[in-house]
């Protein structure tokens, strides 16, 4: 009995070993031919690091399907028992903390770059940009005498059904706006009756797209999103202005993860790595008006330096760890004010 125990004690052994040699052989092996990135960044972004990074690794072709967080999410919960996707790129880490379970921790190996406290303790997500949240609004439209300077000023009756919001079950960037407004204003009664007051001056969107799109064409006059949307229509010469909120606004971080059981995880993690090192995090300053997470990189110009920005407290644990019943309360007070 005791030599059967022996060998069976010896064979555990030998399987735990070979399970870690393989793991780490898997985790640091060659990349694989292909990896499929699922983003909701604008198609424009999207496209260009993709063909940067197919050009820096042309053994490696990348497949992309671009959607707003709320899709995305969906769609990798609905593939998790065989996945489909590799890294989730550019969207809310709210949504990513919501759904930990659906993605491996990876610490980037351009994590020394990052400034402090950037990545999460858990490294189930890694920051890719920094991004305060603004008023946008459309000069031709509006005045200067009249533009709001406060989110509360949104409230004012003259902007009623002309304010661009997208819906905050399909956009990451607008349920990081929903947590502002509860954040400023109470996550009680009092936060939720600014939330439906508001809802009730807006035009609810299905897409973040929209609400940018809509305001630099004239199609709204005040738009509710992030800073770089905005600024990418303000630096292509659209009649657009941005406006930080006198009550303070958040300053978050957009990030990416890696799927769980991944059909190509080392070239999602060669991607990921990629989309943080420091000649894209160059090129999303210069060219697409974001804020890096890189030390090494500057601000984007026409910009204000981020400590000239109010900013809020923003509780992203709050935000990720309540986010299914915010969002139920949210679609509540859309049936409700719509």
């Amino acid at each position: 009995m005791e030599r059967i125990r022996g060998w069976l004690v010896a064979v555990s052994v030998v399987a735990c070993t070979l399970g870690v040699v393989l793991g780490t052989a898997r985790a640091q092996g060659k990349p694989e031919d292909s990896v499929v990135v699922y983003s909701a960044a604008d198609a424009d972004m999207v496209n260009t690091v993709v063909a940067a990074f197919e050009k820096k690794y042309p053994g490696i072709k990348v497949s992309t399907v671009v959607a707003g967080t709320g899709e995305i999410i969906k769609r990798i919960e609905a593939e998790k028992e065989r996945p489909l996707g590799d890294v989730g790129w550019s969207f809310g880490p709210e949504a990513i903390g919501d759904k930990k379970g659906l993605f491996d921790p990876y610490l980037s190996k351009e994590a020394g770059g990052f400034f402090p406290g950037q990545v999460p303790a858990d490294r189930v997500w890694t920051p890719f940009t920094t991004m305060p949240y603004v008023i946008m609004y459309n000069k031709k439209l509006v005045s200067e005498a009249e533009k709001p300077k406060a989110w509360k000023d949104v409230l004012d009756a003259r902007w009623k059904g002309k304010v661009a919001y997208a819906d905050a079950t399909k956009s990451g960037s607008s349920y990081t706006l929903l947590v502002t407004w509860l954040s400023i204003y109470g996550k009680s009664e009092t936060g939720w009756k600014f939330v439906e007051d508001l809802l009730r001056q807006c035009k609810v969107l299905p897409k973040s797209s929209m609400t940018y799109q809509g305001v630099a064409n004239g199609e709204y006059p005040i738009g509710l999103t992030f800073e770089q949307a905005a600024f990418d229509y303000l630096k292509g010469g659209a009649p657009i202005g941005l406006i930080y909120p006198s009550e303070g606004t958040a300053i978050t971080l957009d990030g990416s993860a890696i799927m769980k059981n991944a059909p190509h995880p080392n070239a999602a993690r060669l991607f990921l790595d990629f989309t943080v090192s420091k000649e894209m995090q160059d090129l999303m300053v210069s060219r697409f008006g974001r804020r890096s997470v890189r030390k090494d990189v500057g601000s984007p110009a026409g910009l204000p330096a981020l400590d000239q920005i109010k900013a809020i407290p923003y509780d992203l644990e709050y935000a990720a760890t309540n986010r299914t019943q915010l969002l139920k309360r949210f679609q509540d007070a859309l049936i409700k004010t719509q």
